[in-house]
C-alpha cells in the first residue's frame, strides 16, 4: 500500500512540475517574442506595431520586454531593457542589407536589359571657350551676368574616356579669370585654382588646358576666381564609357538666382542680418509662435539663446535648369526611358528632385556606378551630381520637380508631350517642430547632447525629418495626437504613404572596392565655426591660419570630419 501512495505522489508531483514548467517555458517565450516599438526621440510613445512616431514622425525602433504583463503592472507601461550597443547597429544594418538588396534587385528587373554603344577610339577633342559680360533677367530685374559662348550656363563639355582634353579659354573680361574641373582626375597645374595651381587668366588673354581623360560619368566645371560661378560661370562635363548605356541622356545643370550682387549676399551673411528670413518667411515670430501653439518652444529657443530654425541662407530670386526655370524636352514617348545627368551647381541650395511618372532609379553619383536603387526622391547637395533613369509611362508631359530644401520656389523639367502631369509640390516645413527638436538635443550652453538610437550617419537620418509636414502629419500633431490615443495616432502615422528617400547608405559600389598597397593614415578634423558670423574653421582654425595638410605619395587616407557645430 505505502509503495502505491509513493507512486501516486511522484507522478502528482512530476505534473505538477510539468504544467509549471510549461508555464514558464510558455512566459519566457512570450517574453521573447513580445516586440515593443518606441521612438528615439520620445521614449514616452510605445507600441506593439511598427510605424512612425505621432511626435516627430520617426521611425519607431525595436525594445524587448523582459517580463511578461502582470497584474501589478500597467499594461501600457511595459518593462523595457533596451538592446545595447553591440546587437543593435547588428540587427538594424541586417534589416536594413535585407531592403536595400531587395530594392536592387527589384530596379534591376524594371530597368531590364540596355544595350551598349560601341567603343570609339580615343582622341584629342578641343573647345573653344569664349567668356564675357552679358545682361540677363532671370528675377525680374536686368542684371549683370557672365556668359561663355554666349550662354548660360557654360557649354556642356563632352568626352569619350581614353580622349585628350584641348580646351582653350578666352578671356574677354575686364577682369582675372579661371576654370577649375569639378571632381575630374588630372595633372595638378591644369586643376584650374588661380595662384595656387596656375596663374589667373588675365583680361584679353588666352589659357590652354590639356589633360587625358582618365574616368567617365557626370561631372562639371566652373570659376574659381572671386564669385564669377554665383553669375554664370558653370557648366556640364560629361565623359561617356568606352561602352555606354544606349538611352537618351540629358545632361541637367540645376543653380539659383539672387538679383543681389554675389559680394552684397556675402557681407550681408556675415553681418548676421535677418533679412534673408525675413524674405523667406522663416522668422519665427513670438505672434506665429502663439499662433501655431509653440509658444513655449519658442520662449525655450530664446532662453538657450539659440537663432530661429533654417534649413538654408539665402533667399533666391528664382531657380533654374539649364539656365531655364521651366526647361521642356517634348522629344519622349510612351514606355522611353531617359537618362538625367544632374550636377548641382547652385552656391548654396541643395535640391530635392521628384518625378511625377513613377519611380527615380539612381544609377550614378559623383560620376561614379552604383547599384541601381529606386526612389521617391533624393536630396542633391552642393556640387553633387546623379545619374538617375526615369521612364515615361503614357503620351503624356510629366513633371521632373526640382525643390530647393527650403520650399520657397522650384524649377521644372517637364518630358514627353500631351497633357500635363505635375509632381506633388511640396508642403512649407514646420519650422516649430525643428525648434523644439534641437531645444531638445541642445544643453543650456548650445552643445548637443548624445542620445541613444539616434544613427546619424550617411543620411541614415535626417534631422530635417520633424519638419516635414508629408511624412510627420499636419502642423500640429500634438493636438491631432490628444484627441485620439497613442496607439491610434502611431497607427495612422505608419498609414501614410512610405516615402522612399535615398541616403548614402543605399549606394552600393557594383565592384568590390579594394584600396591599394601602402600605408594607411587617419586624418580627424573638427567642423568649426561660427554660423552667427558666416565663419568656418577646421579644429578652430581658419584655412589661412592653418598649415598645409601633408599628404606622401602612396597613403591611403582615412578622412575622419566631426561635426561641432548645430
Amino acid at each position: 500500500m505505502k509503495n502505491t501512495i509513493t507512486v501516486l505522489l511522484i507522478i502528482l508531483t512530476q505534473s505538477v512540475f510539468a504544467q509549471i514548467d510549461k508555464k514558464i517555458i510558455g512566459t519566457t517565450k512570450e517574453r521573447k517574442e513580445t516586440p515593443v516599438y518606441t521612438c528615439p526621440m520620445h521614449p514616452d510613445v510605445q507600441s506593439d506595431k511598427e510605424g512612425n512616431c505621432p511626435k516627430c514622425g520617426m521611425k519607431l525602433i525595436t525594445k524587448t520586454t523582459n517580463a511578461p504583463k502582470g497584474k501589478n503592472q500597467k499594461p501600457d507601461m511595459p518593462s523595457i531593457r533596451e538592446k545595447t550597443d553591440a546587437d543593435k547597429p547588428e540587427e538594424m544594418d541586417m534589416e536594413n542589407h535585407s531592403a536595400i538588396s531587395n530594392n536592387i534587385k527589384k530596379a534591376k528587373a524594371n530597368l531590364g536589359p540596355i544595350h551598349t554603344l560601341s567603343a570609339t577610339e580615343p582622341k584629342t577633342r578641343r573647345y573653344d571657350l569664349y567668356i564675357a559680360d552679358t545682361i540677363v533677367n532671370y528675377g525680374g530685374r536686368a542684371k549683370r551676368a557672365i556668359a561663355v559662348n554666349g550662354s548660360i550656363p557654360m557649354p556642356t563639355l563632352t568626352f569619350n574616356q581614353g580622349d585628350t582634353a584641348e580646351i582653350y579659354v578666352h578671356n574677354r573680361l575686364k577682369e582675372e579669370t579661371s576654370l577649375h574641373w569639378h571632381g575630374l582626375f588630372l595633372p595638378n597645374r591644369y586643376d584650374g585654382v588661380p595662384n595656387l595651381t596656375q596663374m589667373p587668366i588675365k583680361p584679353g588673354a588666352t589659357h590652354l588646358y590639356r589633360f587625358p581623360i582618365v574616368q567617365h560619368g557626370t561631372h562639371w566645371y566652373h570659376s574659381h576666381t572671386g564669385l564669377q560661378e554665383q553669375i554664370g560661370m558653370y557648366g556640364a562635363f560629361i565623359i561617356k564609357k568606352r561602352n555606354e548605356w544606349d538611352i537618351p541622356s540629358i545632361p541637367l545643370i540645376l543653380s539659383e538666382w539672387s538679383n543681389m550682387n554675389p559680394n552684397e549676399v556675402n557681407r550681408s551673411l556675415h553681418a548676421a542680418t535677418d533679412w534673408f528670413s525675413i524674405q523667406k518667411g522663416t522668422t519665427q515670430s513670438y505672434a506665429e509662435a502663439i499662433k501655431s501653439g509653440h509658444f513655449k518652444t519658442k520662449v525655450a529657443n530664446e532662453w538657450k539663446r539659440m537663432n530661429a530654425m533654417d534649413v538654408s541662407d539665402v533667399y533666391y530670386d528664382q531657380f533654374l535648369i539649364n539656365g531655364e526655370n521651366q526647361h521642356i524636352q517634348p522629344q519622349f514617348k510612351a514606355g522611353d526611358k531617359v537618362r538625367l545627368r544632374i550636377a548641382n551647381a547652385g552656391a548654396s541650395s541643395y535640391f530635392w528632385l521628384q518625378y511625377a511618372g513613377g519611380k527615380i532609379t539612381v544609377v550614378a553619383t559623383d560620376g561614379n556606378d552604383v547599384e541601381p536603387v529606386e526612389v521617391d526622391r533624393l536630396i542633391i547637395a552642393v556640387s553633387e551630381t546623379y545619374d538617375v533613369v526615369v521612364t515615361i509611362p503614357e503620351n503624356k508631359h510629366y513633371e521632373f520637380l526640382i525643390t530647393p530644401e527650403d520650399r520657397t520656389k522650384s524649377a521644372s523639367l517637364w518630358l514627353g508631350s500631351g497633357e500635363k502631369v505635375t509632381a506633388r509640390k511640396m508642403p512649407k516645413l514646420k519650422y516649430f517642430e525643428g525648434m523644439k527638436m534641437m531645444n531638445g538635443m541642445m544643453d543650456m550652453s548650445g552643445n548637443i547632447t548624445e542620445m541613444k538610437g539616434m544613427k546619424m550617419q550617411n543620411q541614415i537620418m535626417d534631422m530635417n525629418m520633424v519638419m516635414y509636414p508629408e511624412i510627420t502629419g499636419s502642423a500640429n500633431p500634438e493636438k491631432e495626437s490628444n484627441k485620439t490615443s497613442s496607439d491610434s495616432a502611431i497607427n495612422m502615422a505608419a498609414a501614410k504613404p512610405k516615402i522612399v528617400t535615398l541616403n548614402y547608405n543605399m549606394l552600393r559600389d557594383p565592384n568590390k572596392t579594394v584600396l591599394p598597397k601602402g600605408p594607411v593614415r587617419e586624418l580627424k578634423f573638427d567642423l568649426t565655426g561660427n554660423m552667427n558670423r558666416y565663419v568656418w574653421t577646421l579644429d578652430n582654425k581658419t584655412v589661412s591660419e592653418s598649415d598645409k595638410i601633408l599628404i606622401k605619395k602612396g597613403e591611403n587616407l582615412r578622412i575622419i570630419l566631426y561635426m561641432e557645430l548645430q
